[in-house]
């Protein structure tokens, strides 16, 4: 037995109504902050570490409570190493990853969000300022070694200078930490990184009377802010981010909550070459 056909302003809407649902779905299975996100952040500076009572706390702490205030979206902060985060990242199983230095390199597997800028600098202990005030004479002094963390982008232009420093000049280290403590030890007589980087370890081991910083204005600035994952995250889901994140750029919040961390003067070093005016949220 054949159904009969419903009459056809009823067969009408019941198209129109399924051409809407279809319509809408893509939509639907963009829906932001559908689940939590996970976020690699790299355990360096003010950025991220524990307080005395082994809780954590940073910038990245307080930046991530108010962009989940924002976007009401969830986050569970992974302290990591960043070439775990990567490795992550590519496997689907981390989200976001920051604070970052942008390599192009990278921008194929996630979006970046720039915060500011930043510049490595020279220290140098403190007996060698009489003679060395710039890189190029802390370079050509063959009887100095130079103390690095190990991965860290300094950016062009000094990366291709230090090219010229002989391997046994170079040592590398796992972290900020544990360069600065063979810096004091004499075992090296320099270092070269971002404030972000050095400014905590200086405060908290109370190195300020030891240290000669020495400013780089030849130094690339580098674009300094969150990779947003194109593997993981839907293009709803990464333009619902960042637009969140303009905001607190555009309205000053992320300049105040670094401000709390790392104090003024290190802030106002962030933003003398500030992120675009304009950004847009095109992927």
């Amino acid at each position: 037995m054949i159904s009969p056909r419903p009459p056809g302003g009823i067969a009408l809407r019941r198209l129109v109504l399924l051409a809407l649902l279809l319509q809408g779905a893509p939509a639907l299975a963009e829906v932001p902050c559908s689940r939590e996100y996970r976020v690699g952040v790299s355990p360096i500076g003010y950025s991220y570490y524990l307080d005395k009572q082994g809780q954590p706390t940073g910038s990245s702490i307080d930046f991530y409570a108010e962009l989940s205030r924002r976007s009401g979206c969830r986050f569970r902060i992974d302290p990591m190493p960043r070439a775990r985060a990567w490795y992550l990242l590519e496997r689907h199983e981390v989200d976001l990853i920051t604070p970052t230095v942008r390599t192009p390199d990278r921008d194929h597997l996630a979006r970046f969000v720039e915060y500011f800028k930043t510049r490595s600098d020279l220290l140098i202990r403190r007996e060698l300022a009489p003679h060395i005030n710039s890189l190029d004479a802390f370079l050509d002094d063959p009887a100095l070694q130079l103390g690095m963390v190990r991965g860290h982008v300094n950016g062009p232009v000094l990366d291709n200078r230090l090219a010229r420093l002989p391997p046994e000049r170079l040592s590398l280290s796992p972290d900020a930490h544990n360069v600065f403590v063979r810096l004091m030890a004499g075992r090296l007589d320099g270092t070269l990184m971002p404030a972000g980087l050095y400014q905590k370890e200086v405060d908290s081991l109370g190195l300020h009377d030891h240290l000669q910083l020495i400013r780089l204005p030849e130094a690339d600035a580098l674009p300094t802010g969150a990779y947003l994952s194109r593997l993981s995250l839907t293009l709803g889901e990464r333009r619902h981010l960042e637009r969140h994140i303009r905001a607190m750029l555009e309205d000053g919040t992320l300049r105040t909550l670094l401000s709390r961390r790392h104090g003024k003067q290190l802030t106002d070093r962030y933003y003398e070459i500030p992120a675009p005016d304009t950004l847009s949220v095109a992927d």
